[in-house]
């Protein structure tokens, strides 16, 4: 990923879907995560799904993604565990999101079309 300010991420499909793949999903948050995912050493991390609209993208099997989101989500879960209260709204809010990115991802695998993640910034 190139070094560009991620204000917002975006699921990008290489296929005709007859659904809204980025529909129910806060993409302010979606880019804290990705950003916040960044140290990832014993798997992908979703950085690595991320490209900004200057770069040529690669595409991705929508379980790939899966696999990666899932394992953040827990993470994530483990983390609000033992969480400071201060941390626990923003863990809760990137959670969810994460979730719903999951269920987009898995509704995509099922269309048989592959993805990345779009970064923009606000411009």
């Amino acid at each position: 990923m190139a070094n560009f300010r991620a204000e917002r991420l975006f699921i990008r499909v290489n296929g005709a879907l007859n659904f809204d793949p980025n529909e129910g999903i806060n993409v302010a948050a979606f880019a804290d995560a990705m950003v916040d995912d960044g140290h990832a050493y014993d798997r992908p991390s979703l950085q690595e799904y991320s490209f900004a609209p200057f770069e040529v993208p690669r595409w991705f099997p929508a379980y790939q993604g899966m696999a990666t989101v899932q394992s953040v989500i827990e993470e994530k879960e483990n983390e609000l565990a033992n969480a400071e209260p201060s941390r626990k709204a923003y863990l809760e809010e990137c959670i969810h999101v994460l979730q719903v990115v999951h269920e987009r991802l898995d509704a995509i695998d099922t269309k048989d079309v592959e993805f990345y993640f779009l970064i923009r910034d606000l411009s």
